[in-house]
């Protein structure tokens, strides 16, 4: 961990976050650009996955993974956004993305700032 609090981000594209602003933009961050030690995942948004108020048994509750531990737990359920955007199924629309780091942001804030 490099910084105290993370950025947040959601692993591939989210329909349903898409809907939260007029006119949404987004970039793609290729994994191999980060240090995975830097980087960790909740199945879900990490608000309702440590909620009290979800209590549904589900293994991938009130935990935080890794990489190869995400992978796996994506193996087995599948990408949220595909089965559930809706929310039809619970609170899990999407995997959220913790980056404990600013090197490879700042890298694509810069770029993003060129181009406009």
């Amino acid at each position: 961990m490099e910084i105290d609090s993370p950025h947040y981000m959601v692993l591939e594209f989210s329909p349903w976050l898409s809907t939260w602003y007029e006119e949404c933009r987004y970039i793609k961050i290729p994994v191999e650009e980060f240090d995975l030690r830097t980087v960790s995942f909740t199945y879900g948004d990490s608000m309702p996955t440590f909620s009290d108020r979800v209590n549904d048994g589900k293994e991938y509750r009130k935990k935080v993974y890794m990489y190869d531990e995400i992978l796996e737990i994506i193996k087995k359920y599948g990408m949220p956004q595909e089965w559930n955007d809706d929310g039809k199924y619970g609170p899990e629309r999407y995997i959220e993305a913790h980056i404990w780091s600013d090197k490879v942001i700042q890298k694509y804030v810069q770029l993003y700032n060129e181009g406009s």
